[in-house]
């Protein structure tokens, strides 16, 4: 019995470090930039992701022009981890945006699923709560493919599924529009860069042409 309760000790022990510790990756970083910062002529549009994100986000800025002022905040933190919201908040208290296209899921893999959930359901609510009148629109998550095979998604996107799913039932829940990229690029292996998990000059061109049409859209309601 004395074993049973050291056990037990340890497994809710365990169970908390993972809910209210980051999970570290070797490489940790954020990128937030703003563009036209001193103007306030036309609206201004947030993108919230990772390396996915900025990898499109040029060529959104170029769609965009003369509708409005993008800024972005690309980062390799999940949603899981408890500062994630810190940072976004950085950029909320300091600007006004019309609408905020964000994607978060490629990262934090350490993570459970039911972490996951819980951690975009918490940025939904202070995106709500802090991006005052802001149109939100939700990005699903992109596949990852086999480096060696690009034809063949890897085990991660089954994964990328999952969170989809999940995604899909706090946003639907919450009554947020979502921008479909994991359906934009799922039968264009020929869109892929060689890592298997970015995406070449014509799939980033792709991506931009319908998240700056996704935006577009918010901007003219």
């Amino acid at each position: 019995m004395k074993h049973f309760c050291v056990l037990l000790y340890l497994l809710t022990m365990v169970s908390f470090v993972t809910a209210d510790e980051p999970v570290r990756e070797r490489i940790e970083w954020i990128d937030i930039w703003v563009t036209d910062a001193d103007k306030d002529d036309l609206p201004r549009v947030l993108f919230v992701g990772d390396s996915i994100t900025r990898g499109y986000f040029g060529a959104v800025e170029k769609h965009l022009a003369g509708k409005a002022y993008c800024a972005r905040l690309t980062t390799s933190k999940c949603v899981s981890d408890p500062t994630f919201n810190d940072d976004l908040l950085l950029l909320l208290k300091q600007y006004k945006f019309s609408v905020i296209h964000f994607n978060n899921g490629l990262h934090g893999w350490g993570y459970t699923e039911d972490q996951y959930r819980d951690g975009l359901s918490k940025t939904v609510d202070a995106l709500k709560e802090h991006a005052g009148d802001a149109r939100l629109v939700w990005a699903t998550t992109t596949p990852v493919r086999e480096k060696t095979d690009l034809q063949t998604f890897a085990e991660q996107t089954d994964r990328v599924k999952v969170r989809n799913r999940l995604a899909a039932e706090i946003v639907t829940e919450q009554h947020l529009s979502t921008d479909d990229l994991f359906e934009l690029v799922k039968d264009h292996d020929d869109w892929q860069s060689t890592d298997g998990v970015h995406f070449n000059a014509k799939g980033n061109e792709a991506l931009a042409k319908q998240v700056a049409e996704s935006v577009a859209g918010c901007l003219s309601e």
